[in-house]
């Protein structure tokens, strides 16, 4: 690892540990997080590197079977432009340089194979009071294990994979689909149409929440809220003012109204929100949410049958699902 900026290894975290107050953490992004994996030939949940708004630049010690998706626009290998959300072949002895995002905020870099770390309660997700996680460092080195052994292309040498994974278009103001939420009927001003108004990211933002500038929804009541179990994506409506938008590194209880609850879709889209952002709300039923995310599983098995059919089809059926 030559240069690491702010990246550590990363997976999709610990959900349903809430009842032990274990928060979920994991891929902020965990949609791209599971498209890089998925491009590599591993379970989608696999662990992998995330950057967060920044480069990564490092030197490959054998041959790698390699994806970066998420924020960054493009990869560069041994100096040459190659495309992010696509499989790529890189030669052992090649430098791999993740740029820093110019439009969103994490990147995530995934290698055919396991990464040598170890998990806790089922995963590697970084959870500091846990006090887990494997955070890098500019000169680290980092151990997979992989069947890939290297693939050369008998004329271009360098092997060419075009697998049509998505990348979503990053829009300004990034609309974010919420279903009701549990206080929503303490907001009269909501009127059934979701949350109006346009709202910015602040500052005060990180992997546990974001902390959303703009109007404040009038509640009805003053009751205080004793401290509950608060799920991923839930909407506050704090008495400072603005928004709090809990993310998957939030802590388990709080004790604000929770006016709505992001889907499961907008909550990845979420990770890439960095200040300065604007964020406009739709309300949606439950339905329209799941069917939403059912797509999305749907895209990505289509996506994972392609990625088996071309390495099969060049002899690197040994590489796939390595755990």
């Amino acid at each position: 690892m030559l240069t690491a900026g702010m990246a550590c290894v990363q997976d999709l975290g610990r959900p349903g540990l809430g009842h032990l107050g274990v928060a979920e953490n994991g891929a902020s992004d965990g949609w791209s997080a599971q498209l890089a994996n998925v491009l590599v030939g591993n379970p989608a949940g696999g662990p992998l590197i995330e950057i967060t708004g920044s480069e990564l630049t490092l030197t490959a010690s054998a041959d790698l079977l390699l994806a970066v998706t998420g924020a960054t626009p493009h990869v560069l290998v041994g100096g040459a432009r190659q495309p992010a959300w696509e499989t790529l072949v890189v030669p052992a002895g090649r430098t791999v340089t993740v740029p820093a995002p110019q439009r969103g905020l994490r990147s995530y870099l995934a290698v055919n194979g396991r990464i040598d770390v170890s998990p806790v309660l089922g995963s590697v997700a970084p959870d500091r009071l846990l006090g887990t996680g494997r955070i890098l460092r500019s000169g680290d080195s980092v151990t997979v294990t992989s069947a890939f052994h290297g693939l050369d292309h008998p004329h271009l040498r360098i092997p060419v994979f075009r697998l049509g994974a998505q990348r979503r278009a990053a829009t300004q103001p990034l609309l974010v689909e919420t279903t009701a939420g549990p206080d929503a009927h303490e907001f009269p001003d909501l009127a059934g149409t979701g949350l109006d108004g346009e709202y910015e990211v602040s500052v005060q933002s990180d992997a546990i929440g974001l902390r959303l500038l703009g109007p404040t929804p009038r509640r009805s009541t003053a009751h205080e809220i004793l401290s509950r179990g608060v799920p991923v994506g839930a909407i506050e409506v704090p008495p400072a003012g603005g928004l709090l938008l809990l993310l998957r590194g939030r802590l388990v209880t709080a004790g604000y109204p929770v006016v709505g609850v992001a889907t499961l879709t907008s909550i990845d889209e979420l990770g890439q929100a960095q200040p300065g952002d604007k964020i406009r709300f739709a309300l949606v039923d439950a339905l329209r949410a799941r069917q939403a995310h059912l797509r999305r599983r749907v895209e990505l098995d289509a996506l994972a049958a392609r990625v088996r059919n071309a390495l099969t089809s060049v002899g690197l059926e040994a590489s796939l699902n390595p755990f």
